[in-house]
């Protein structure tokens, strides 16, 4: 998992690919869900697409026992004028040496108002300024 979480901050999307299940069900709560490896990349990409900084900042990581590794987090993402820090909640499942399921918990409201704070860079990239 943590090979995994790698993988996405340095943006190594076919690395971070390697590292699922085929079956992979991503759920990132309360956006849309994920059933498969090619759901999964699409989802990944479009998420990631213009995206220049991942980071992850553990704040706690601990494995069940049977395969399940939960996360508290804060994610930093920027890119294209977005700027967010987002406390989210994770749980992996892992099977195989492979990620079978992940499931994410954030506030909608606070990522809501991180993109509000950054609408100005947003418009200022989308409009190539």
């Amino acid at each position: 998992m943590e090979a995994f979480v790698s993988a996405l901050e340095r943006l190594d999307f076919d690395g971070a690919l390697l590292l699922v299940s085929a079956d992979i069900r991503w759920v990132n709560v309360p956006w849309t869900t994920a059933t498969n490896k090619d759901r999964f990349e699409k989802m990944l990409r479009g998420m990631f697409g213009e995206t220049t900084r991942f980071e992850v900042q553990f704040l706690d990581i601990h494995e069940r026992g049977d395969g399940v590794v939960y996360t508290d987090r804060i994610d930093i993402i920027e890119g294209a004028g977005l700027s967010m820090t987002l406390p989210v909640q994770g749980e992996f499942r892992v099977k195989d040496g492979l990620i079978t399921e992940w499931v994410d918990r954030f506030s909608w409201a606070k990522a809501i108002a991180d993109i509000g704070r950054s609408l100005p860079g947003i418009i200022k990239h989308r409009l190539g300024r």
